[in-house]
């Protein structure tokens, strides 16, 4: 027989008993819901910690500081890993990252109008800034003819304040610094004020040409701008270290005996300009350096690759690596307290499907005799079982759908009215394509397990023996 044949009559003898079919897709209907629905509560969990990480910091960029390797007992080995051109290029090169910037970091007093603040400054390369996440909420990115530019985080509007008016006002003490639109400081004029190690004192106007979204919060309290701008301003505030190194010398050559020694002095010096010469050669190094990759997977093989071969890095990614441990293991007890519902519903199925064979078996014997093979025999058996395992399987998606967008709704008002800080709540039921497709094709499955024995049943049954059984 045709399989279409075959499907067809499968199909028709299902519905002569609707009660009993119903009722046992029933129970492949609450199966296939629960499991779907518990995993899903998995699945949100983890959804829900990382959109919640992804606000405080980006998943794909890691912060990379200098290093050193160390061995099992804790002593280092080989050259302190420096942040260097040499090294930028290196980051470039491995798999996986999409784009490297070298940075500078400074702070420094600043001045806006009438209100003084303080800043603190990070020089990144204007021509990655968009492949390493950056974007604005208002005005615009920073090019790399920009001079003296800054892109602004959205809570550095309040990092300055009017100390005469809130004096006046009598908040400052009561009240604390208030809450300021961050567009007030976009096209505005910021006087940065910085000192060198030699206490001489240098101011610097910038000019706001973008303000940056609330979307990484760990930006919120930062101000960039170009990499050369912030280096000249670094240059600077390391100016002086070695006049001061030999002032400390004089100062301890003149208090032995209060007589000074020349030969002292000399090796005095020489030592103030042999630490001053150590010091000059790593003023050029940067801060640190940013690193953008593909993707959170790329992220976590990066920084570990980065990890071994002696650097400090960071990202918020790595994390992530104990709440997805967490959100398996919740996966995997909601998804097999779900599964036991599905196991009874295909004890359903077997006591269904055997019940079908005594009641046909004069039918089964009469296709026997016709001509029908056990191989179709079978087929026909299977394909009833498989049947009500797609029905079910197909109904308990759509009741999983349904009771997912339930729970979602009732935890959004439950989250909402708790939450310190606005915007929407996550959901906490997530069914994703890949979970909707296995609990389909799982239920089919379960349905087919459970027709094994009742159609290996039918095809034993004798045919002289069927036909006389009225």
């Amino acid at each position: 027989m045709r399989k279409r044949d075959l499907l067809i009559m499968a199909n028709q003898n299902l519905w002569r008993r609707k009660a009993r079919t119903i009722l046992t897709c029933l129970g492949v209907i609450i199966g296939t819901a629960s499991i779907v629905v518990m995993i899903s509560l998995g699945i949100g969990l983890r959804v829900s910690m990382e959109q919640s990480m992804a606000q405080w910091g980006s998943l794909n960029i890691i912060r990379v500081n200098p290093g050193m390797q160390y061995d099992e007992n804790g002593n280092p080995t080989g050259e302190e890993k420096r942040m260097t051109d040499e090294t930028v290029e290196e980051l470039k090169g491995i798999p996986g990252v999409v784009a490297v910037s070298p940075v500078y970091n400074i702070n420094g007093e600043a001045q806006l109008g009438q209100k003084q603040g303080h800043l603190s400054l990070v020089g990144i390369e204007p021509s990655v800034m968009e492949d390493l996440e950056f974007s604005v909420s208002h005005g615009r990115l920073l090019t790399p003819e920009d001079r003296f530019a800054l892109i602004a985080g959205s809570q550095v509007i309040n990092n300055f304040w009017d100390e005469r008016a809130s004096r006046r006002q009598g908040r400052m003490m009561r009240e604390g610094p208030q809450q300021q639109d961050p567009a007030e400081l976009l096209d505005q004029r910021i006087r940065l004020t910085v000192r060198n190690q030699a206490n001489n004192e240098r101011k610097q106007n910038f000019f706001v040409v973008g303000i940056l979204d609330e979307k990484n919060m760990d930006r919120a309290w930062e101000v960039y701008g170009s990499i050369q701008d912030i280096k000249r301003l670094r240059d600077f505030m390391m100016q002086g270290a070695d006049s001061s190194n030999q002032m400390e010398g004089m100062a301890k050559e003149i208090m032995i005996g209060g007589g000074v020694m020349v030969s002292s002095s000399r090796t005095v010096s020489q030592s103030s300009r042999s630490r001053g010469n150590a010091r000059d050669d790593r003023t050029d190094d940067y801060n640190s350096i940013m690193v953008r990759t593909k993707d959170v997977g790329q992220t976590k093989l990066v920084s570990t690759e980065l990890r071994e071969r002696g650097y400090n890095a960071w990202s918020m990614a790595d994390s992530l690596e104990g709440i997805e441990n967490t959100s398996r293991t919740m996966q995997a007890i909601l998804g097999g307290i779900g599964g036991i519902t599905l196991f009874v519903a295909a004890l359903g199925i077997t006591n269904t499907m055997v019940m079908s064979i005594y009641e046909r078996t004069r039918e089964i014997g009469i296709m026997k005799v016709i001509g029908a093979s056990f191989s179709d025999v079978r087929s026909i058996f299977l394909m009833e079982a498989a049947l009500i395992g797609l029905f079910g399987g197909i109904l308990g998606l759509g009741l999983s759908y349904g009771a997912s967008e339930i729970v979602n709704r009732v935890s959004a008002d439950y989250i909402q009215r708790g939450m310190m800080m606005g915007g929407p709540a996550s959901d906490i039921s997530v069914i994703p394509v890949w979970l909707a497709g296995f609990a389909l094709v799982f239920s089919i499955f379960i349905g087919l397990a459970a027709g094994l024995y009742p159609a290996g049943r039918a095809i034993r049954v004798s045919p002289i023996v069927a036909i006389r059984n009225e």
